[in-house]
């Protein structure tokens, strides 16, 4: 079998502080939460999943350790094969003396980032958070209560709302995660048919509309406004001159004074105009 898991942070004596929902979940199962009592429950809970003959993708954080040799042991003492996911808590001279160390079970290390799939299904992990374009599945921890609100990134720190609905601690098989992957894909390909529905809306209504309008490098929301807005004036048979008229708003040419010129910065064809009138006056010279 295979899991994915983040965050332990074993022997972390403010995790419980940071992360009540950690303290409020050994609560409920009648464990007073404090680090020994913490720590000696994840473990059990990752060896009444994980065999030795499985491999565990931990996402990073395995814990606060003062010493390299406790962070040794405290992966000798957990089953399984384990790919190691580089967190902002593991040290790199705990992780090089881990490497050395064959019973810790580290069968591969990852500084950053690797690309898999699950059951057919294209994932990235990381330690981090990653928003990911379309159509790839970001599955993460560091962040733990936090949620970034996207449908693509797939937070599996101990401490998620997600890893908070079943056995807490456990590391999640693939098969036990797969659901929610389809889920989440479909989400996401959903949201993507939209925006790519609303850039074909968008472009129709550009091309329909007969008036010149310019919006200095609009962003995508401000061109379907736009567009929206364009799509209500010609259904409505109305023109942007009966919208000034609606609101009182004065339909006439701006007249600027020689002092308010001043002010203003030229634009690009009348710098070019100025510099074309200066070289026609330099000519005028020389002959």
């Amino acid at each position: 079998m295979q899991y994915i898991v983040s965050d332990t942070h074993f022997n972390h004596d403010k995790i419980l502080f940071f992360d009540q929902s950690r303290a409020e979940s050994l609560r409920k199962l009648g464990i007073e939460p404090n680090i020994e009592n913490m720590d000696s429950y994840l473990e059990k809970a990752w060896n009444d999943v994980v065999t030795n003959d499985d491999t565990v993708y931990f996402l990073g954080d395995l814990g606060m350790f003062g010493k390299k040799q406790e962070f040794v042991a405290q992966l000798i003492r957990l089953n399984g094969k384990k790919v190691f996911f580089k967190g902002n808590h593991d040290h790199t001279d705990q992780i090089k003396a881990a490497l050395k160390t064959p019973e810790t079970g580290i069968v591969e290390f990852v500084k950053t980032a690797k690309a898999l799939k699950i059951n057919g299904i294209q994932v990235w992990l990381s330690h981090y958070a990653i928003d990911l374009p379309y159509p790839i599945l970001s599955i993460h921890g560091h962040i733990h209560e936090a949620e970034y609100k996207s449908a693509g990134m797939v937070n599996l720190s101990l401490d998620s709302a997600y890893m908070q609905t079943r056995n807490f601690g456990a590391p999640i098989s693939f098969d036990e995660l797969t659901p929610t992957l389809i889920a989440r894909k479909e989400m996401i390909t959903q949201t993507y048919q939209i925006e790519s529905e609303n850039k074909r809306y968008d472009r129709m209504i550009e091309r329909a509309f007969s008036e010149t309008i310019t919006i200095n490098k609009p962003t995508a929301s401000q061109r379907h406004q736009l567009a929206l807005l364009v799509d209500y004036l010609n259904t409505h048979d109305l023109t942007y001159a009966d919208v000034l008229e609606k609101f009182n708003i004065p339909n006439v040419d701006k007249v600027i004074n020689e002092v308010e010129k001043e002010k203003v910065a030229l634009t690009g064809f009348e710098l070019e105009q100025a510099a074309k009138t200066q070289d026609n006056k330099i000519e005028e010279k020389d002959d």
